[in-house]
């Protein structure tokens, strides 16, 4: 009998389901293959230390340890929101881009402005609708603080465009 026939085998002679000639074929492997007992001898170990029930205990005075190190943490301390400030950094410099672009000098900046005028009374419109629909006077506020900022930057673009349009055509 070769090791890989053997090894097949030991899982049958472990739970004892082997019939006799196996068994005895394999117990003649065993007497003269020492690889072979050695690999059966760890699995018999291995298979009565998981059959074995065991009680785990804590360690003494468990509790008191984990509350101790517990207390000696830091108190949480409470995040501020910063999503607010970076809302109103992202407004501000997105429309100075777009303010940028235009006050190049861009042929068609005035009417592009005229555009996004046009289409932030259709936001406005949309937002009172989307407010109306949820009930929600946090959504209705939230989106009026968002399009009252976009009005003045987009008052201030307009401003600083049409300067600059006054310059280049002087």
């Amino acid at each position: 009998m070769h090791c890989s026939t053997a090894e097949a085998l030991f899982d049958g002679r472990l739970e004892g389901t082997l019939n006799a000639h196996q068994r005895a074929r394999l117990d003649a492997h065993l007497d003269g293959c020492r690889s072979c007992s050695a690999v059966l001898e760890e699995l018999r170990v291995i298979d009565a230390l998981l059959l074995a029930p065991r009680a785990l205990e804590p360690a003494p005075n468990f509790t008191f340890k984990m509350m101790a190190e517990i207390r000696s943490m830091p108190l949480p301390q409470r995040v501020r929101a910063t999503w607010p400030w970076m809302f109103a950094l992202y407004l501000a410099l997105s429309w100075l881009a777009i303010g940028a672009w235009f006050a190049i000098g861009r042929p068609d900046g005035h009417a592009a402005l005229t555009i996004i005028a046009g289409s932030l009374q259709h936001l406005v419109a949309a937002a009172a609708g989307v407010a109306r629909a949820l009930g929600s006077t946090t959504i209705a506020g939230i989106v009026t603080i968002v399009l009252v900022a976009d009005a003045a930057l987009l008052t201030g673009i307009l401003y600083v465009h049409a300067r600059f349009a006054r310059r280049v055509n002087a």
